[in-house]
């Protein structure tokens, strides 16, 4: 008896909502790819995006994603494009996207917000 629950237990959760035929998928998650230029007012960051949480509705969606950034800053000693690693909310229509990146750094112990547009690559 307890073989059986399992296992329909099991397939419950591998396929929700085939047992329910009257729901309908309203929003759905996915993996994209994005690239997306930003600035703070003072450097110039290229964004290329990585991992996140995707949610769309149409032709509008919304992500949290964890952004690669190569930042562009005349900042002596250290060299003019630096890598980072920030975090944002991107909103997009279509292939265009608007996105608030936010990064740490370390060397000055602040945290810097920035903002731009790009585009999402793939479908």
């Amino acid at each position: 008896m307890s073989r059986i629950l399992l296992l329909f237990a099991f397939f419950f959760l591998m396929n929700p909502c085939s047992l329910f035929a009257q729901n309908k998928e309203v929003v759905s998650a996915s993996i994209t790819g994005s690239v997306m230029v930003s600035t703070d007012g003072e450097s110039l960051f290229y964004n290329m995006g990585g991992p996140g949480i995707k949610f769309t509705k149409d032709q509008f969606y919304i992500s949290v994603n964890m952004l690669p950034t190569l930042r562009y800053f005349k900042d002596e000693p250290r060299p003019f494009v630096t890598p980072l690693l920030g975090t944002g909310l991107i909103i997009g229509y279509k292939r265009f996207i608007i996105g608030m990146p936010v990064y740490y750094l370390a060397a000055k112990a602040s945290w810097i917000i920035s903002g731009g547009i790009g585009i999402k690559l793939g479908k």
